[in-house]
């Protein structure tokens, strides 16, 4: 005869509730990852110097061009040996320069988005930052371990990075509202805040941030390392917009005598969102705002596609 022992009834594990909404506590240990390095107070220092500097610049011009707008004295004077057509068109860019409400509205969308350009590479570096700083300091195998389900981890990321674009942006709009509205006060015009051309540059700038932020979002998930991704981003940015506008004035002269060809610079990256932002066309050339817009989101947009898709399938080790 045999005896069993049987072993004690295992207790039931207790359930540890979890405080909050899942994907906002990913977003907010995201946001927590970013702020521990050195990183976003130098991107924001580095904000608020590129802004203040465009604003000094952006209000200078608009100074002088609307001081020449108040010249009523100004006679227009054609030049010798001119066409009907020259002389019809150096008429037109004379009423453009005189007319002081065309100057108003210009300088307001050109002073209420100050600091764009440089704070636009400055939120694509952030975007792509977080995805390689998990490389850099290896805790990416702690993040998915952590989180299994990487469909939450990635997009908690995402997350992150547009609400960083957003902050940048509301802190560059600040400044430049109130250094903006003191400017026209000074200068006794309305602010012409109330003005389409104006509302929508202040509207697709938010947007321009949002998307390049998405786009280094993307670049970081195809190069981890630290360096290249910044390198790659700078190219991609200041290479694209300087090196693209040569590139198609070349082909313009050499190649292809043709003004389509101008227009269709807004195929970089850096000129689509430029031209969607600018509240006058950003050359003669230019495409209109709209095509711009569509570019850019479509640029982004695949960016982003293709950074979740890889961190949800790529193995981390």
């Amino acid at each position: 005869m045999t005896a069993t022992l049987q072993a004690p009834p295992a207790a039931d594990r207790p359930v540890i509730a979890h405080v909050g909404v899942p994907g906002l506590r990913l977003v907010r240990s995201e946001i927590r990852k970013i702020t521990t390095t050195n990183a976003w107070w130098l991107f924001g220092l580095a904000s608020l110097v590129f802004t203040g500097l465009a604003l000094a610049i952006n209000m200078a011009e608009a100074s002088g061009h609307i001081d020449r707008a108040r010249d009523t004295a100004a006679v227009f004077k054609p030049g010798r040996g001119m066409g009907a057509a020259e002389i019809a068109a150096a008429r037109a860019e004379f009423a453009q320069l005189h007319d002081l409400h065309l100057q108003a509205v210009n300088a307001a969308g050109n002073i209420f988005t100050s600091g764009q350009f440089f704070g636009l590479l400055l939120v694509m570096l952030l975007g792509a930052l977080v995805i390689t700083n998990e490389f850099q300091y290896q805790t990416a195998t702690a993040t998915f371990l952590t989180t299994p389900r990487r469909t939450r981890v990635v997009f908690g990321k995402l997350f992150a990075v547009l609400g960083l674009g957003l902050v940048f942006w509301l802190v560059a709009r600040a400044v430049s509202f109130a250094a903006g509205l003191l400017f026209f006060h000074d200068m006794g015009l309305t602010n012409s805040l109330s003005e389409w051309p104006v509302q929508r540059a202040l509207i697709f700038n938010l947007v321009a941030y949002l998307l390049w932020a998405l786009l280094g979002f993307g670049l970081g998930t195809l190069i981890h390392s630290q360096i290249g991704a910044v390198v790659t981003a700078m190219v991609i940015y200041l290479g694209g917009f300087v090196g693209g506008i040569g590139v198609f004035n070349l082909i313009r002269t050499y190649l292809i005598h043709g003004d389509w060809v101008l227009t269709s610079a807004v195929v970089m990256p850096p000129i689509a969102s430029q031209v969607m932002v600018s509240p006058e066309r950003l050359y003669p050339q230019a495409a209109p705002w709209w095509v711009g817009v569509l570019v850019m989101a479509g640029w982004s947009l695949v960016a982003g596609a293709v950074g979740i898709l890889l961190n949800r399938r790529r193995d981390i080790a």
